[in-house]
């Protein structure tokens, strides 16, 4: 017991010890393949990515080299549900885009109002 709580003890199993944080995935970069693009612009890690599409992970790691060589969209269901994934995304982030900018309006036209009244009572 620590000042902090109970202490957890680790194991050590062949010289590394285990600990609650799994170790990441290697980062992403914009210079990889076609499905690390993905990755990227979606802002997931392989296994996130799966999970969301609620399909296993070896459907997403599979998916590797040049778009020319990967399988067919009109025969693997998964590009379908990623463009459903993305499309959905997507249209909740332009939702959140408008009320940002229509909240952005009303202030502005509400602060030009109280700027206009400060200025005619002096």
């Amino acid at each position: 017991m620590t000042d902090l709580g109970r202490h957890r003890k680790r194991k050590v199993i062949a010289g590394r010890a285990i600990t609650e944080r799994p170790i990441s995935e290697p980062a992403p970069r914009s210079d990889d393949d076609f499905m690390t693009r993905i990755q990227l612009a979606l802002d997931m890690t392989p296994r996130q990515l799966a999970n969301t599409l609620e399909l296993p992970y070896r459907d997403v790691i599979d998916r590797v080299g040049p778009r020319s060589v990967m399988s067919s969209s009109v025969t693997d269901p998964f590009w379908q549900t990623l463009l459903d994934y993305v499309n959905s995304k997507l249209a909740g982030c332009l939702a959140v885009k408008d009320e940002l900018e229509r909240k952005l309006r009303l202030d502005q036209r509400e602060h030009i109002e109280r700027m206009r009244r400060v200025k005619d009572r002096q």
